[in-house]
């Protein structure tokens, strides 16, 4: 076969394709202001408009461009909008999109040092740095038994290190001959703790059966002393404690478990100590929200947050650091021939297939670098206090409110509010919010209680959006 290999892009196309997919992008950026934030989707409808059968022409760039605006546009949810209040924020900043374009076009695949030292190598360090922007402590630096690693999302961090917990507790035991072999083990979180946690004890083998959901005060935050009673009552009952998660700022409400007097607990009996920390974690890049962030971190086994949500970095990136990384290794470690190799032999080298549950691993690192270089730690901080603000004005705003009430204490960027009138009208409010196409914003319960919440976090948002969003509410509050 000899002539033009049908499936190879010429070096000149492929350079003008990209400059026409950038130039594709600056103009999709352009109309966060513009868009509704919301898809006007109902279910069925993209896959109405595509056809069933694979067609069978080929199409140019700016053919395949305009297939995306007619099938793909109309089913974004516009995360990256000043009014996405949802759940945590998302954010993609244009230096973490470029690093992971970056990334992609490289094509490395890290699974080993070998397979791709410079993959291996950046992310240590630039793991290294982000330890030390945030502050995390010294156990956990690279150089030592830790390190640091980057994780698809916080759920495979909870998993991966449930996992070396529980192989831990029982001398590798539960991986070689079963879980039927070490008995009842229990794993412990509040009962405002990521679901994660819950899906991870099912995963690892333990059972749901054995999760202990601990209660929480009148701030949403475990009881540690309740925990503590638990732990003992299971060793009473002949169970074997093995991990705890504690959540800095939960899902709902943003509250922060008392990690210290955790800690206590988790050293008395012998538990793995996680930190979640998967949305706080950003706000301590500033020093002035640091100290109650990292309380207790130094007791930690692991620790961890997502720069995906509030930092800035596009989906994904979770960042996971270890005290000790050789349980995790001991855990997850299996070298079939194929994959050995003389640096890995010479035990000088991380392998980093060792510290997940996937094999195969892409070079998320550069879009981590990418941020922290050409952004900078210090406008990020700048970033996280200017929605902190925000956020402080809407909770004030809140409590001088005849027809609002703060749910819970303002925490950080996250402010939860309800209707004095009760759920019903919270949630026409959150109705009202969510039709309104500007603004997207959910929910939760507390004290069995409908709430708002209203995460403030993107790039773009300004004091005119959050006052825009108040008017909405205050407007549109029944009497």
């Amino acid at each position: 076969m000899t002539g033009v290999r049908p499936w190879r892009t010429a070096s000149g196309t492929f350079a003008q394709d990209t400059a026409t997919v950038a130039q594709w992008l600056a103009a999709h950026r352009a109309t966060v202001e513009s868009s509704t934030v919301w898809s006007p989707c109902s279910p069925g409808d993209l896959l109405s408009a595509l056809p069933r059968q694979l067609p069978t022409d080929v199409c140019d760039l700016n053919a395949m461009l305009g297939e995306l605006e007619q099938f793909v546009m109309p089913g974004l949810v516009r995360w990256d909008a000043p009014g996405w209040f949802a759940w945590f924020p998302s954010n993609g900043h244009p230096h973490s999109l470029l690093g992971d374009l970056l990334g992609a076009a490289l094509g490395q695949q890290g699974m080993l040092w070998m397979s791709s030292p410079a993959c291996t190598e950046v992310e240590i360090r630039t793991l290294e740095w982000l330890r030390q922007a945030i502050g995390l402590p010294e156990r956990f630096a690279e150089g030592g038994r830790g390190g640091g690693v980057i994780q698809d999302t916080a759920s495979s961090a909870v998993l991966s290190c449930l996992v070396a917990a529980r192989d831990r507790s029982t001398d590798g035991r539960a991986r070689e001959e079963g879980m039927h072999a070490v008995g009842r083990l229990t794993v412990y979180a509040s009962d405002q703790s990521h679901s994660s946690v819950l899906k991870a004890v099912h995963l690892a083998g333990i059972g749901r059966a054995q999760f202990r959901a601990v209660p929480v005060d009148e701030h949403q935050a475990m009881e540690a002393a309740a925990f503590r009673d638990m732990v003992e009552a299971d060793i009473a009952n002949g169970c074997t404690p093995v991990f705890c998660c504690a959540t800095v700022g939960t899902t709902a409400s943003g509250a922060f478990d008392p990690v210290i007097d955790i800690a206590k607990a988790c050293t008395d009996y012998g538990l793995w100590l996680h930190v979640d920390a998967a949305w706080a974690g950003t706000a301590a890049l500033c020093e002035t929200f640091r100290a109650p962030i990292m309380a207790g971190a130094d007791h930690a086994d692991s620790w961890c947050f997502n720069p995906h949500k509030w930092m800035g970095v596009n989906f994904d990136c979770s960042c996971l650091w270890l005290a000790d990384r050789r349980p995790l290794i001991n855990a997850m470690s299996i070298t079939p021939e194929y994959l050995r190799n003389d640096p890995t032999e010479s035990g000088e080298v991380v392998d980093y297939r060792d510290w997940h549950v996937q094999l195969g691993r892409r070079f998320r690192a550069l879009k981590l670098w990418l941020l922290l270089r050409c952004t900078g730690v210090q406008a990020l901080g700048a970033m996280v206090e200017h929605h902190v603000e925000l956020a402080t004005w809407l909770a004030m705003q809140v409590q001088d409110s005849d027809a609002f009430e703060l749910a819970a204490p303002r925490s950080l960027g996250l402010v939860c509010l309800r209707h004095v009138n009760g759920d019903d009208a919270t949630q026409l409010a959150l109705d009202t919010i969510n039709a309104d196409g500007r603004f997207a914003a959910t929910h939760c319960r507390l004290h069995d209680q409908l709430a708002i919440r209203i995460a403030i976090g993107t790039l773009d948002v300004e004091h005119a959006h959050v006052e825009a969003l108040w008017s909405l509410l205050s407007a549109s509050s029944p009497s």
